[in-house]
């Protein structure tokens, strides 16, 4: 009789062990879950935070002029393009670039440029950009290193930039001639050089009111 009460006495103190160990592992398993849902919601968290900082720093905007913005990629393409044009002439400064300030300047004068060529009623052709640019091209297409530059950047992003730049660049030849034309009437009895130089001092004149005619907005970071 005692044997069996003893029995009886062992076999609810297993169990309730038992019930302990079985109350104790899904405590345990439920702080594993719980810690793991943290870490991961930690991670997604630190992901989106890290993927924002990208998004941000590709939207990033430094200006605005005439309503157009001037993006990260517009920067990053007058930076690189200063490092060519270094690279190209094989000066000291091949991997520097200007201070985000004078990129920002840079970038405001060409769009000044592009005003003042719609003001004077001139413009460049679709043909003469894509003319000036295949010239362009054929020159550098035996340079390795200028090739391999363009390839580092992404080539089909450079010429997009490129081929807007000759449209600039074009305005702004085609502002000069109508301004050496009217110092030709207005001055006849100059060469043609002090001609061409009355031209580019008007055009200097001309660039400095239009960047301050134009409507522009700057950030600086």
């Amino acid at each position: 009789m005692k044997v069996k009460k003893m029995m009886e006495k062992l076999k609810y103190i297993v169990l309730a062990f038992t019930i302990l160990l079985l109350f104790t592992g899904c405590s345990s398993n439920n702080k594993d879950i719980e810690n793991g849902t943290a870490t991961k919601q930690s991670q997604t968290q630190e992901n989106s935070t890290n993927g924002e900082m990208v998004k941000q720093k590709t939207e990033q905007v430094y200006a605005s002029v005439e309503g157009k913005k001037i993006s990260q990629e517009e920067m990053d393409y007058e930076c690189f393009r200063v490092k060519v044009q270094n690279t190209l002439a094989n000066t000291a400064e091949q991997n520097s670039c200007p201070s985000e300030k004078t990129l920002i300047s840079q970038i405001v004068e060409l769009k000044a440029v592009d005003y003042l060529a719609k003001e004077s009623s001139v413009s460049a052709t679709r043909e003469e950009v894509q003319q000036r640019l295949d010239k362009f091209k054929n020159e550098v297409a035996s340079n390795a290193v200028f090739q391999d530059m363009i390839a580092s950047f992404g080539a089909e992003k450079f010429w997009k930039f490129e081929e807007q730049r000759y449209y600039t660049i074009i305005n702004a030849e085609k502002v000069k001639e109508k301004l050496f034309e009217e110092q030709k009437q207005k001055q006849s009895y100059l060469d043609d050089r002090a001609l061409k130089l009355s031209a580019q001092q008007s055009f200097d004149d001309l660039i400095v009111e239009a960047v301050g005619q134009v409507d522009t907005t700057i950030f600086y970071h």
